[in-house]
């Protein structure tokens, strides 16, 4: 379990979440004071409590994976949206979308990923599909 001093931000790392914590001076404890996540859970110590999943995250990372293994994707791009791990925003350079519209482009990525949508994703915040010359006339 870690540890935290209170009026400091506490940063941890599990399973690729980084979890951190912003602890509030509110009261005057004794300097250097040490108290344990699960207590300050239970207190009204603490400003707020937020789990942040790195776009590292293995999840994230297996996403892009898919999407760049079946699309033969130039560039793919997995964020966590919220920062909560169940909402992505996933951006996709591929030839495979040449003579597509935006719907059956968008239907191709979530192919790639169904079996995250399944379990561990909640929905798509944001998808943007491009071909690579429609990426280079956007970029100039």
């Amino acid at each position: 379990m870690g540890r935290a001093l209170l009026g400091k931000v506490h940063l941890w790392r599990s399973n690729g979440v980084v979890n951190y914590l912003l602890l509030s001076n509110n009261s005057k404890p004794q300097s250097n004071q040490v108290v344990s996540r699960t207590s300050l859970l239970n207190s009204d110590k603490f400003s707020f409590i937020r789990r942040t999943y790195c776009n590292e995250s293995p999840l994230m990372q297996s996403m892009e994976n898919k999407i760049k293994e079946q699309l033969n994707a130039e560039s793919v791009t997995v964020k966590d949206a919220y920062g909560d791990g169940r909402h992505v925003s996933i951006s996709v350079i591929s030839t495979a979308f040449e003579g597509q519209n935006t719907v059956t482009r968008q239907r191709t990525v979530y192919k790639a990923i169904w079996e995250e949508l399944q379990d561990s994703v909640h929905a798509v915040h944001q998808m943007i599909t491009l071909t690579p010359t429609e990426a280079k006339t956007k970029s100039q």
